[in-house]
């Protein structure tokens, strides 16, 4: 049985601007080609609502949408639609909240190399988000971080089809990066002037990436936290704990990353991700004290962790069900040839193991 899901929080029903909610701009040519229902009030009618607290779900409601926003809802059979609304009989469909996307970023590998260049994809992606069910989005790193921002300014005004966008700056990376695309901070002094010049573009956040020093990250979280806006981090050369006391307010990718487990870690070194990765997914315990350690003093930090979970899913974990035609067909034939390899070569070596 196919299970048919509406994303609703604004977008019931593939409306496409997240911001509509807000400001209702008026729609370009070009999105409103994406906009099935657009009317100012809409009413979901016996649809079958998740509502995304962890209450069990609840059937057979109405669910009325004004002006972009979730205005009501209630049992069917208690409630009429408000005169004038444009009516959609949902039986056997499912409503829940529109997600929200921590780590979504607007680029992807491109399979040459090297050196390892990572293609935006600023037209295809906003709009494959919003196909998920995905209505807002932090980037959460940039590599074209002008980019971003006009096209979060393009989809605010409804001129481009996308989600709500937060615009992370681009990546504050020391010495070592992996890409060229990456500006390597000189010192803590650059990385203040860093951030203090994207807050004045308009970034919202921050992500510290692998190779930065403490000096950096510190001088980083000092300026962002004078604007009010908050750091996260992919980090390698510096351990969530430490991270922790310098003020970071987020942590991306789980325990996984955290090299202070690492037995080769050195003082703000970062190590051969692949050999740190390998060494603690093997041996690393949660249960042990120095693990529960550490996930105490993130909670006596306030520091969140993001686990994006799906990144390991779809790189690490065999048998997959195959991803929808719609979605392989909208990748570039390198990056659609180059993901399928690898999800054989994941499956192949989970048989012979």
């Amino acid at each position: 049985m196919i299970r048919r899901i509406i994303f609703a929080a604004f977008c019931s029903l593939a409306a496409v601007c997240a911001g509509l909610a807000q400001t209702r701009p008026e729609l370009s040519k070009e999105v409103r080609a994406f906009v099935k229902v657009d009317a100012p009030v809409v009413a979901l009618i016996h649809v079958r609502v998740i509502d995304g607290t962890g209450a069990p779900p609840r059937s057979d409601q109405t669910l009325v949408i004004r002006d972009g926003k979730i205005a009501a809802m209630a049992d069917a059979a208690k409630v009429s639609a408000p005169d004038g609304a444009q009516l959609l009989d949902l039986a056997g469909y499912t409503v829940i909240p529109g997600l929200v996307g921590m780590h979504d970023h607007l680029f992807y590998p491109a399979p040459q190399g090297p050196p390892a260049m990572y293609p935006e994809h600023a037209s295809s992606f906003p709009r494959l988000y919003l196909a998920g069910g995905v209505t807002s989005i932090r980037t959460t790193g940039s590599v074209e971080p002008y980019t971003d921002l006009e096209l979060k300014r393009l989809i605010d005004a409804g001129k481009m089809a996308g989600p709500k966008m937060n615009v992370t700056g681009p990546y504050l990376e020391g010495e070592g990066a992996f890409t060229p695309q990456l500006h390597q901070l000189k010192d803590a002094e650059d990385a203040r002037r860093t951030v203090e010049f994207w807050v004045e573009q308009g970034m919202t956040s921050f992500k510290a990436y692998m190779h930065i020093t403490p000096e950096e990250l510190a001088a980083a979280v000092k300026a962002a936290h004078a604007h009010g806006i908050k750091v996260t981090g992919h980090l390698c050369s510096i351990g969530f704990r430490e991270a922790a006391k310098l003020g970071i307010d987020d942590l991306e990718h789980g325990l996984v990353v955290d090299t202070e487990f690492f037995s080769g870690k050195k003082l703000g070194v970062c190590p051969n991700p692949a050999d740190a990765t390998r060494e603690m997914s093997e041996k690393l315990d949660i249960a042990s004290a120095p693990v529960q350690e550490m996930i105490r003093d993130l909670v006596a930090h306030h520091v969140a962790v993001t686990s994006t979970l799906p990144v390991f899913e779809s790189g690490g974990v065999p048998n997959r069900p195959p991803l929808d035609a719609r979605m392989l067909d909208s990748m570039l034939p390198e990056a659609r040839i180059a993901y399928l390899q690898r999800r054989a070569a994941v499956s192949e070596g989970a048989a012979k193991s």
